[in-house]
């Protein structure tokens, strides 16, 4: 006997080959790349245009106030002279320039010359390697009309390396931000619109293709240009109308045939039509294919930016308190927000409300908030008020928008009349990690900058609006949207019940991921809103953030090839994570080696994060809990005055124990497939 090939591979290197085609020939990536080309060169061309029209303007600003701060010596040196002191004895002229270099980090040198050309007296900033000349000014030194000396005070050159940096740190996460925006409206319009409709129809020609005639398949929102789901489904409707008229017809003819053999000829003839093919016998069962996961990935997405913008916005424009730092007052507003999420998130699971009055509840909380940041009328309150309150508020908005979402998403799953298709694992909580861990932050901080307070809190409640009209399209009869989100938590915990089994593996596998989580989204808060003006920390935040949106929007080849390059690159985020710890922060490699550990980072959480969403089923309230616990320990590395990159360590340890723990999990559940409802 020749042994049977092995099949069970081939379909899924089918699989992974098909979705490895359906990645690379997605239009939205095509979009995504051109909008960030066309971004990047904007911004390069914008900031090259910038430097040649003020390069004239800034040398004579700089002349000018060289000019004043070395006449302001040369006063106070004469001063000195006029009441007697030689000018060659001068006391205290040394500290006077070593205050005034103090005081203005772009002054290069100081000199008191003689009317001869020697130099007395002379304080010079230590530069590293061979630096430029910068802008030099004389003030000449003149007691009872006699010319003494001069005071000669040169400025730091301020050329187009200086303007360059100033200008990336800005311009880099505004170009990215605007880009990753881009590409994800782009996803959303493809899975909302084209790749929706060709789902319908894989739906009708498979169910025709096996003889289901008992269903009809239906696009709501279709577009007019497009009626392939529309005709399927009137050919079905045609065939279903044919056999009852031929029932009826057969049923007639029985009443009426004398002979015997006819009548079983026709009985026959229906038999092998109803027994190769299904029909309805009371009237046809309707297919109503929705893209559920798809907007809920933009309705949280879209909220959770703004819930997360505002509390990194008034971050990034108010001092810290006390003896605080701004790494520790950021740390610890990502806390705040996170705990009041996971508590808002419970009681809003508890109550049997509707998912839309959930949400547009959360529009106009958001709505009125930034109404009353951007009038002044909580201008009476501190700053540690108000920034604690908007934590606050905008973490109870983002939690009670988490469990909405993730409520709709689930109840369409569920529901035999529609599907949430094409599929997003994870749609709603990735969605919201993305923006919470740069996208928020970044978007705050860029508007801060860009704008100034008054319209960059206007310029925030723009996503707001945009989902509120969102979800007044989105709101029709039968929509997943109309759920109540009690009704979802009581079916997940049925599902739980019918499979009990060991849950210590489930809780800690989920455990190391939701603690990752938190981390990196501390980490993210950290180094947009600390470090706003500092290039390595717009790189590093801006390296979060696309980790994490590639890591969630990354197909899954298979379980055992995965595994192992997933264990692969935990290894090598965990060896640059420690590199970046030891070498020190002067060092020129440290910023890149930081930026690379935080990008494959996050990656993986992206990847953890589908993975355990497919295996655990996390509730939301899980994973604020674990976010909020995550939170917390990044708040006490902070505190014991450890490197921010310390969090990026810790995330990827967790994410190893996460990983570990989920292999052994893996090992002993039942394969688990997702069929179509249809």
């Amino acid at each position: 006997m020749t042994p049977k090939p092995h099949t069970s591979l081939a379909p899924r290197a089918d699989r992974s080959a098909r979705a490895a085609r359906t990645w690379r020939s997605s239009s939205a990536m095509r979009l995504g790349g051109i909008a960030l080309l066309l971004l990047v060169l904007a911004a390069a061309v914008l900031a090259g245009l910038t430097h040649d029209q003020l390069r004239d303007m800034r040398q004579d600003s700089e002349r000018t106030r060289a000019q004043l701060m070395a006449e302001s010596l040369s006063q106070r040196i004469s001063h000195a002279v006029d009441i007697g002191i030689p000018f060659e004895a001068l006391v205290g002229v040394d500290a006077l320039f070593n205050q005034r270099l103090g005081a203005h980090p772009d002054i290069q040198s100081i000199a008191l010359l003689h009317s001869s050309g020697q130099v007395l007296k002379s304080v010079a900033r230590d530069q590293p390697g061979h630096t430029t000349a910068g802008t030099a000014a004389d003030a000449p030194i003149v007691v009872r009309g006699i010319t003494l000396g001069a005071v000669r005070l040169t400025l730091q050159e301020t050329g187009a390396g200086a303007f360059a940096r100033s200008a990336a740190a800005l311009l880099i996460p505004t170009v990215l931000l605007l880009a990753t925006l881009a590409f994800l409206a782009a996803r959303f319009s493809e899975s909302h619109g084209p790749q929706l409709r060709n789902h319908a129809v894989r739906l009708a020609t498979r169910a025709i293709a096996g003889g289901r005639y008992d269903r009809s398949v239906v696009v709501p929102n279709r577009r007019g240009f497009d009626l392939r789901a529309q005709q399927l489904s009137h050919a079905v409707r045609g065939v279903h109308e044919t056999l009852v008229r031929v029932r009826r017809l057969i049923a007639s003819l029985r009443q009426t045939e004398p002979q015997a053999h006819r009548r079983e000829y026709l009985d026959r003839l229906l038999a092998d039509a109803e027994g190769s093919n299904r029909f309805a016998e009371h009237g046809l069962m309707q297919i109503r294919v929705v893209a559920a996961e798809s907007q809920t990935f933009w309705a949280s997405l879209l909220m959770a930016l703004s819930a997360a913008a505002l509390p990194g916005m008034l971050l990034s424009q108010t001092a810290p308190t006390g003896a605080q730092s701004p790494a520790l007052q950021a740390a610890a507003t990502c806390c705040l927000w996170l705990a009041s999420a996971a508590v808002a998130g419970w009681l809003t699971q508890q109550r049997r409300w509707h998912a839309l009055s959930v949400l547009f509840a959360a529009c106009a909380g958001l709505g009125a908030l930034a109404l009353a940041l951007a009038t002044g009328v909580v201008a009476p309150l501190s700053e540690r008020t108000l920034w604690i309150g908007t934590a606050l508020g905008c973490g109870a908005i983002a939690g009670a928008v988490l469990v909405a979402c993730t409520a709709v998403e689930q109840a369409a799953h569920r529901q035999g009349h529609a599907h949430a298709m094409p599929r997003w694992p994870a749609a709603s909580l990735g969605a919201w990690l993305s923006a919470a861990i740069w996208l928020g932050p970044a978007l705050g901080a860029v508007a801060s900058t860009a704008l100034g307070p008054l319209y960059g809190v206007l310029a925030l409640t723009l996503p707001v609006l945009c989902a509120g009209f969102l979800l007044l399209r989105w709101n029709e009869p039968r929509s997943p949207w109309r759920n109540r989100i009690r009704d979802h938590a009581a079916a997940l915990a049925a599902a739980a019940a019918e499979h009990p089994g060991n849950t210590r593996p489930h809780w800690s596998a989920g455990a190391g991921v939701t603690l990752a989580a938190g981390l990196l989204a501390a980490q993210g808060l950290v180094v947009s809103t600390a470090g706003a003006q500092l290039l390595g920390n717009t790189v590093l935040a801006c390296a979060l953030g696309l980790g994490v949106i590639a890591g969630l929007l990354a197909p899954h080849r298979g379980r055992r090839a995965g595994d192992n390059r997933d264990s692969t690159l935990l290894a090598v985020a965990a060896t640059l994570n420690g590199v970046a710890l030891m070498v020190p922060a002067t060092f020129i490699g440290h910023a890149p080696v930081l930026a690379a550990a935080g990008l494959l980072t996050a990656y993986l959480l992206g990847r953890a994060v589908t993975a355990t969403q497919r295996l655990l089923h996390l509730s939301p309230t899980a994973w604020l809990v674990g976010g909020t616990v995550g939170a917390a320990l990044s708040m006490a590395l902070t505190a014991g005055s450890v490197a921010t990159g310390s969090m990026g360590l810790a995330a990827t340890l967790a994410l190893v124990w996460s990983a570990w723990r989920t292999r052994r999990m893996a090992l002993t559940l039942p394969a688990r497939k997702d069929h179509d409802a249809a």
